[in-house]
């Protein structure tokens, strides 16, 4: 005599707790009202109270059809992140390769000043030999120096940067031409 009590035991348990679960899955629930639901806002008509007040009004009104709606308010957005990554940071900097922004001011050389009008624009070369025209008001440097002031002899940069205790510092760079070379 073979019994096998504890394995139809198992499938008899199986199939109850099936028939269970089925029963009560499917019972009658009131339906869950979606946020993404789009109602017509009632039409709202201007009259003596502030349209702060009708505001309210209005997303009360939807609140109640729609559910729950985020006012900002002077609340900072959730969505932006806090902490910036370093990867992002070094991104940003991988993109100003070859421009005026990826050399230190001090790394430019004078190369020729010319006058248009009554402006003054200057050709600075960077440490690998390539030229770029500037303006007054252009930013370059790695600490985004402005072109201060371009004179018939001489490029004006100033450049602002944070001391040890957190205190911008102005510094102020001149180009001039080397002894020896001509305008």
């Amino acid at each position: 005599m073979n019994i096998r009590k504890p394995r139809n035991m198992r499938i008899v348990a199986a199939a109850f707790l099936m028939i269970i679960m089925t029963v009560y899955g499917c019972g009658d629930t009131t339906p869950v009202k979606t946020v993404g639901k789009a109602v017509p806002p009632k039409a709202v008509t201007p009259s003596s109270s502030s349209v702060e007040t009708e505001t309210e009004a209005v997303l009360q009104d939807m609140a109640e059809h729609e559910g729950y709606i985020y006012q900002q308010r002077d609340r900072r957005d959730p969505f932006v992140p806090l902490i910036v990554t370093t990867e992002e940071v070094v991104g940003k900097a991988e993109r100003k390769i070859g421009t005026l922004e990826s050399y230190d001011i001090s790394e430019f050389k004078l190369s020729a000043i010319a006058k248009k009008g009554t402006d003054y624009f200057a050709l600075l070369v960077t440490p690998d030999n390539r030229s770029f025209t500037v303006n007054k008001g252009d930013v370059i440097g790695l600490s985004k120096g402005k072109v201060n002031q371009i004179l018939s002899n001489r490029v004006i940069l100033v450049e602002y940067s944070k001391d040890f205790r957190g205190d911008l510092k102005e510094r102020q760079l001149i180009l001039e031409f080397h002894k020896g070379e001509t305008k």
